[in-house]
């Protein structure tokens, strides 16, 4: 069910202040009026990642789930070539999170 906004409120600020609300409000992805009516009311409005961030999710969830099968198939045995392994992941990971 969509509400019906029919009330104004109205507030002074400097420009500064203002493009600092816009830039806020878009990287949540909502209005400003959305924004701020958010603050407002208590509310934290949250940000969105970017299509970089995603990317990057998905890379260390990639190279997590590497790691997990190496432990697994492994089990304890043969240690140094899985900790070998590991260390190559491990480095491609700061690599990433560098960036």
């Amino acid at each position: 069910m969509e509400v019906n906004r029919t009330e104004k409120i109205t507030f002074r600020c400097t420009a500064l202040e203002k493009a600092a609300l816009a830039e806020q409000a878009a990287r949540c992805g909502i209005s400003i009026s959305e924004y701020c009516r958010t603050l407002a009311l208590g509310g934290r409005p949250k940000e969105r990642y970017t299509e970089e961030e995603r990317e990057l999710f998905r890379e260390i969830a990639r190279l997590k789930g590497t790691l997990q099968r190496l432990n697994n198939y492994f089990g304890g045995r043969q240690y140094r070539e899985v900790f070998e392994e590991n260390q190559a992941l491990i480095n491609e990971l700061k690599k990433i999170l560098s960036r």
